[in-house]
């Protein structure tokens, strides 16, 4: 009732478009935050004002204009979010979705990881938009059976530029001259590592809504480890090959990871990559090798060429639950790790300098991504300057 009423309020004043909305989980980062970037540099923000919409709890920097669009909000939060959306000439938004309230606003989707998983009740709700990015010709037909009618109609909406996230994998950031491992592992920036392996599992149970992925629970939100004794055997490996892991827990995941400190396990903490304005890219290009699952994560990594591993030890209990957009097997390459001691020879194989997937992990890159490039940013705001009329 209160968003009819404010619509109808609204629509009795002439409001002048001029406001660009952006929107990431995490906040601030992904493909809003390399448009937002380079927007600027362009000089779009003189002509309009730049906003982000983010979670109430949220704690903004001061140089970046935030408004509370999700979580506890109060009658005031919520008339602005309303005023602002009818405002926008542009909302580019990667995974809560905000939805245009004008017809003359351009919605650009520019998702937060390529086709993947089965998600019909997300690609439901987040409802029509103008434009989605997608990675290439094959994803896009994926995407476009997947969101037809329900995101877009027409398949030229879904557009292959590729994804500007997907441009800091090629940045050279040193994560220990900077400090950023050091603060998390209590080493100096002269204490290196021998090779980072970088674990990012997706989530299986939902931490804040009713949405289960996988009926395994595994006891510290990631695969394969079911002991204490497990992590203190990867623990001792890791430390005899000199190897870090750095483990990323997905946002939603419930935080059920051990409480042990151990030497050369470590969990990323999302709190200190946004203080040091690292993003999940440039976490992925400081790992020389990576483990997944049935994450998007895999269709970033991929275009580095480093050895991948993917655990696959609830797969039937995944695929019965919520299942896939292609055959996982052929289009999902790497290491399939099924076990513990599938794990072990990983690490042992990343340490020796053996990546036995290659050939087959480059075929799957070829397919996945049109562009191996740093120049999705530079393709999707010319898109941008030539389609919406900035």
């Amino acid at each position: 009732m209160l968003k009819k009423i404010l619509s109808f309020l609204f629509q009795l004043i002439p409001l002048k478009r001029d406001v660009v909305i952006f929107e990431s989980a995490p906040e601030l980062d992904g493909s809003p935050w390399m448009i937002f970037l380079e927007l600027k540099r362009r000089g779009f923000e003189k002509k309009y004002r730049f906003v982000w919409a983010v979670d109430s709890s949220f704690v903004p920097r001061s140089d970046i204009e935030c408004l509370p669009f999700f979580g506890k909000l109060s009658l005031w939060q919520k008339i602005k979010r309303k005023y602002f959306v009818l405002k926008a000439k542009l909302i580019l938004d990667s995974n809560r979705p905000i939805y245009k309230e004008h017809p003359s606003t351009i919605r650009i989707f520019v998702r937060h990881g390529g086709p993947f998983k089965k998600c019909t009740n997300y690609m439901h709700a987040l409802g029509k938009m103008d434009y989605i990015l997608t990675l290439s010709p094959a994803t896009q037909d994926i995407d476009f059976e997947d969101c037809q009618g329900y995101c877009v109609d027409d398949k030229a909406d879904i557009l292959t530029l590729g994804f500007p996230a997907n441009d800091r994998l090629f940045d050279s950031v040193d994560l220990f001259s900077n400090n950023f491992y050091p603060k998390l592992c209590s080493v100096t920036p002269q204490s290196r590592f021998d090779k980072i392996i970088g674990w990012l599992p997706t989530f299986r149970q939902h931490r804040e809504v009713n949405r289960v992925d996988s009926e395994e629970v595994f006891p510290f939100g990631i695969p394969l480890v079911k002991t204490e004794e497990n992590l203190d055997q990867l623990n001792g490996l890791l430390k005899e090959k000199n190897i870090l892991l750095a483990i990323q827990m997905h946002h939603a995941q419930m935080a059920n990871f051990s409480k042990k400190s151990y030497s050369n396990i470590i969990l990323i903490k999302q709190e200190l990559k946004y203080e040091m304005n690292v993003s999940t890219a440039n976490l992925m290009q400081s790992f020389d090798a990576l483990i997944t699952d049935y994450s998007a994560a895999y269709h970033e990594y991929i275009m580095l060429d480093r050895p991948v591993a993917l655990t696959i030890d609830d797969y039937d209990s995944y695929v019965s639950k919520t299942g896939f957009l292609f055959d996982y097997f052929e289009w999902i390459k790497g290491v399939y790790l099924k076990t513990i001691s599938d794990l072990i020879l990983f690490i042992e194989d990343v340490a020796a300098g053996v990546d036995s997937a290659k050939a087959e992990r480059k075929i799957a890159a070829g397919r996945i991504h049109k562009y191996i490039d740093n120049k999705s940013t530079q393709r999707v705001v010319d898109f941008i300057v030539e389609n919406v009329d900035l």
